[in-house]
C-alpha cells in the first residue's frame, strides 16, 4: 500500500505522531512518503491544493485542520483530529488570535476535511466525543497514538530508592496555563522539601514562570535526556487542564513512572487510578499535593504501579499496535468495510 502522510512542521505533537506513524507503516511493509510542510499553510490550507502527491498514492492520511486541500482524485483520504480546539473546555487557553482564527477558519477547514474524508480518525474516546459535539458528525474512529516502548523503557538499574532522598517529580510540557503549569508552584510549596520537581520547557510559556525553592528547571531535552528525566523520576506530575492525547503521560508510564494527572479529558483513558497513577480534581492542587504524597509513602507500592504502568503502555500505546490500526482502517477504507481499532480501550 503506498500511504502519503503530508504535515506542518510546527514542533508540536503532530510532528511527532507522523514521523512515529511513518516508522511503523513502513515496518509494516508499506510504502510510506512523508512531506513537511511550512506551518503557515495552517492559515492558507487551500494553497496546498497544488501540491503534487506521490506518485501511486493510495491513500493520504493528514490533520482535518488541512486534509481537505491534500485530498486528490483516486486518492482515499483519512482525516485524523489530534485535539480538538473548538471544545468549548479549550477557549480559556486560548489568545484572542487563536480564538479568531478557531472560529472563523478553522471551523470551515475541519468542516470541508470532514466532508471529503473517507474515514475519520481521533486519538481518544475523549477527542472524539469533543469532534461530535463541535462539528456533528458520527462514525468516527479512535486509534490511540503509539510510542517507542522498546526506548521509552525503564533503566535496567531500576529506580534508587528512596530513602536519604527526596522523592523526585517530573513535569513536562509547555509552561502553560493549559498544561496547569501555574499550578505547580502550589503543589511543590504544599509538598516542601522532601519532594523535588524537576521540569522541562516547551516551545511556549504564559507569562513569567514562578517557581518554588523545590523546582529545579531542566531546559529544552533531547529525546535520550527526557527518557532519562523519565527514567530518574519516581512520579510524573501533570496538572494539565485539557489534553488531546497525553504523548509525555504514555511516555513516563512505559518508563516505569506512575502518573498523578488530572481527571479530565483523555487522560482517564491514560491512567487507571489507583492502579497505574492517580487522578486528581482539576485545579485541586491539595488532592496532587495529598496523591503524591501518599504514593510516595508506599514505595514498594509504588515501584509495583510503575511496573502496570509499564504493561499497560506497551499493550496499549506500541509503534507495532498503532500501526496495525492505521493499516486494518486502510484496507477497510480501500474495500469500504468495518473496521475496530485494537488498541482504543
Amino acid at each position: 500500500m503506498n500511504i502519503w502522510l503530508p504535515f506542518l512542521q510546527t514542533g508540536s505533537g503532530s510532528d511527532v505522531f507522523t514521523s512515529r506513524l511513518a516508522a511503523a507503516l513502513t515496518n509494516e511493509g508499506h510504502r510510506v512518503t512523508t512531506t513537511g510542510l511550512a506551518r503557515y499553510w495552517q492559515y492558507l490550507p487551500w494553497g496546498l491544493k497544488t501540491l503534487k502527491a506521490p506518485a501511486d498514492t493510495d491513500i493520504t492520511i493528514a490533520s482535518a485542520s488541512y486534509g481537505f486541500a491534500v485530498r486528490r482524485p483516486g486518492n482515499k483520504l483519512i482525516a485524523v483530529e489530534h485535539h480538538c480546539v473548538l471544545d468549548p473546555t479549550y477557549r480559556p487557553y486560548r489568545s484572542w488570535f487563536q480564538a479568531i482564527y478557531h472560529q472563523g477558519l478553522l471551523r470551515a477547514f475541519e468542516k470541508a476535511s470532514l466532508m471529503a474524508a473517507d474515514a475519520i480518525v481521533a486519538v481518544s474516546r475523549y477527542t472524539a466525543g469533543s469532534l461530535t459535539r463541535a462539528m456533528g458528525c458520527d462514525g468516527i474512529d479512535v486509534i490511540a497514538n503509539g510510542i517507542e516502548t522498546d526506548f521509552f523503557c525503564p533503566s535496567p538499574e531500576g529506580k534508587p530508592p528512596l530513602s536519604d532522598r527526596p522523592v523526585r517529580l517530573l513535569f513536562v510540557g509547555n509552561l502553560t496555563r493549559r498544561k496547569g503549569a501555574d499550578l505547580l508552584p502550589d503543589i511543590m510549596n504544599r509538598l516542601g522539601p522532601g519532594f523535588e520537581l524537576h521540569y522541562t520547557s516547551g516551545l511556549r510559556t504564559d507569562g513569567s514562570a514562578s517557581r518554588s525553592s523545590n523546582m529545579k528547571p531542566l531546559g529544552r531535552l533531547d529525546r535520550r535526556q527526557l527518557r532519562d528525566a523519565y527514567r530518574r523520576a519516581d512520579l510524573f506530575l501533570f496538572p494539565t487542564r485539557f489534553e488531546g492525547f497525553g504523548y509525555a503521560v504514555v511516555e513516563a508510564m512505559a518508563c516505569g513512572t506512575p502518573a498523578v494527572v488530572t481527571d479530565c479529558s483523555s487522560l482517564p483513558e491514560l491512567v487507571e487510578d489507583g492502579v497505574t497513577g492517580r487522578l486528581c480534581p482539576i485545579d485541586n492542587t491539595e488532592a496532587f499535593a495529598n496523591a503524591v504524597r501518599d504514593l510516595a509513602g508506599n514505595e514498594t507500592g509504588l515501584r509495583d504501579m510503575g511496573q502496570r504502568a509499564r504493561a499497560v503502555a506497551v499493550e496499549r500505546w506500541s509503534l507495532p499496535r498503532m500501526a496495525r490500526d492505521y493499516s486494518e482502517l486502510c484496507e477497510r477504507v480501500l474495500r469500504n468495510a468495518p473496521f475496530e481499532a485494537t488498541g482504543s480501550s
